[in-house]
């Protein structure tokens, strides 16, 4: 009897301790997509653009990219070392830390776009990406918490995400639109986030519980950032390393799409952000669907391996699809069905993974699977761009024929692990 009401008790608090990490992702990530559709108008649309009229539209993409893939470079730094480190001296901690360091990135962004001053624009995403590596900390605290299955905390966390996206780029453009007040720039949305940061900051300082992991071995600074010793360390688990591929690979595919989808729909459509706006809200409300509801369903109903294989050639068809269509309506829907099919297998194998890991290790984990994705991100955003030169629509057919490479190396290789 009092073991259960123990366990009760035990249970109770954990999801208390979940909903309040789930409240900080949510609003964070609101702040990280505040500015989402702020950067394609800023570069290819003459309404909007921080390069002076004089230069090529070949040197505005190219420097599209550039900026672009600084956020996730700054990422794949910070990620691995954040999550490392938070196993070490605690989640709390790193969390509050790395917030408030992002405040003061996003105040230089916001800096550097009313300036027009372009160096200082790629450095201030580059370091904001390093901090916005705390992503891998809070999938961690997740993983920590025993009483709720994964498929549920991932879910949640990934679907509060997905909704932020769709928030987070209404907010921005709306604060970025001169036509509704004559005081508000496209600098505005990232002083607003700057303030949203500290915050948080704030938050997870004063409500999060302090949780110290005590690894049986404490690594040096140089071992901490020594990415390619610490990936030798994990790939040493060939069915982590299976998982970390299929995952680094699929991304690849899904950020073509998130990175150059608005892209595409700008150049086709000579759209800015307020009009993009419609079409993210249907992507994110997918995505959330997707990641939420999805991975249950389906994992009570058929195989995980059955699901991410339907799922990943789905993505494939449908990324053809919206190459090939010219109607706002069927363009509007398979931003939707991308969105669903993304969710559910972005989820599913995140779960795969924490559970192929140790718990001493999973905010390691948890950030090398950030810092693999987002620097295919990083080359994806400078790899577009010089493809954007050619046509944009090649974007999204590599893409699709990634998600078909991805797809049918899983379907031969997973049965073996």
């Amino acid at each position: 009897m009092l073991g259960s009401l123990g366990a009760n008790v035990t249970e109770k608090k954990q999801r208390r301790k979940f909903w309040v990490i789930l409240t900080i992702v949510f609003l964070g990530f609101i702040g990280i997509s505040m500015p989402y559709l702020i950067f394609p108008a800023l570069f290819l649309n003459p309404d909007y653009a921080i390069l002076p009229a004089s230069w090529s539209r070949s040197s505005h993409a190219l420097f599209l990219g550039i900026t672009l893939a600084a956020y996730p470079l700054g990422q794949f730094v910070g990620s691995p070392i954040l999550g490392a480190l938070s196993d070490e001296y605690g989640r709390k901690k790193l969390l509050s830390i790395s917030l408030l360091i992002a405040a003061f990135c996003y105040l230089l962004t916001g800096f550097a776009i009313a300036w027009k001053h372009l160096g200082l624009l790629i450095l201030s995403r580059f370091m904001a990406g390093i901090m916005e590596g705390n992503i891998a900390i809070a999938r961690a605290m997740a993983a920590d918490i025993k009483t709720i299955s994964k498929h549920e905390t991932f879910g949640k966390i990934n679907a509060s995400i997905s909704i932020a996206y769709l928030l987070g780029p209404l907010i921005g453009g709306l604060l970025s639109d001169n036509n509704i007040y004559e005081s508000l720039t496209p600098s505005t949305p990232f002083y607003c986030i700057s303030i949203l940061f500290i915050g948080l900051a704030g938050l997870s300082a004063l409500v999060l519980d302090k949780s110290v992991m005590n690894p049986t071995v404490v690594r040096t600074v140089w071992q901490r950032i020594n990415f390619i010793q610490r990936m030798s360390v994990l790939f040493s688990d060939k069915k982590l390393k299976f998982l970390l591929l299929i995952s680094t690979a699929f991304t690849l595919a899904v950020d073509m799409f998130y990175e150059f989808g608005p892209v595409y729909l700008t150049v086709k459509w000579t759209l800015g952000p307020a009009q993009l706006v419609f079409y993210n809200a249907v992507l994110c409300i997918a995505l959330a669907f997707g990641n939420g509801w999805l991975p249950g369903f389906f994992s009570s109903r058929i195989s995980n391996r059955l699901a991410i294989l339907s799922s990943i050639g789905g993505l494939a068809l449908f990324l053809i699809g919206i190459v090939l269509v010219n109607s706002t309506f069927l363009m509007m829907m398979l931003f939707g069905l991308c969105g669903l099919v993304i969710g559910l297998t972005v989820t599913l194998i995140m779960v795969k993974i924490s559970d192929t890991a140790p718990d001493t290790i999973q905010g390691e984990v948890m950030g090398v699977q950030l810092s693999l994705r987002v620097l295919g991100d990083a080359m994806i955003c400078l790899f577009g761009g010089a493809l954007l030169l050619l046509s944009p629509k090649l974007i999204l057919i590599f893409a699709a024929a990634l998600a078909v490479a991805v797809m049918t190396y899983y379907s031969t290789r997973s049965v073996k692990h």
